[in-house]
């Protein structure tokens, strides 16, 4: 899976960079961003279109590579405390005297045989 996604990114980043390549000419023109808010107005220089566009994507790939960490993160401290409840559960077993071990047992040694519930004259 872990080449799946590397495969993925890798061909947009292709597309992306084929897109500046095939529209550079439309993308050459300079472009002025403003914000103007009421006490304030702020601009940036001229930048060409295509520069813009790379920031923001790579702007785009930043956020989500947080998020998805913060996300990685979460998931461990979930799966952590999982581990300490069923430890805690294991323990409060043993107590009471029941194997923890395992929940593999076999159905066909605890429940009678389908075979004699079909027919019970037998």
């Amino acid at each position: 899976m872990r080449y799946v996604k590397v495969f993925i990114i890798g061909l947009l980043a292709l597309l992306a960079i084929v897109f500046i390549i095939e529209n550079i000419e439309v993308l050459k023109h300079a472009v002025q961003l403003k914000l103007n808010l009421y006490f304030v107005e702020l601009q940036t220089d001229f930048l060409d279109l295509w520069v813009l566009i790379l920031l923001s994507f790579a702007l785009g790939a930043v956020l989500v590579l947080i998020y998805f960490m913060y996300d990685h993160i979460k998931q461990r401290q979930v799966i952590r405390q999982m581990k300490q409840n069923v430890e805690i559960l294991n323990m409060e077993l043993k107590r009471a005297g029941i194997s923890g071990g395992g929940t593999s047992t076999s159905t066909s040694a605890a429940s009678p045989s389908v075979e004699s519930q079909e027919n019970p004259q037998e």
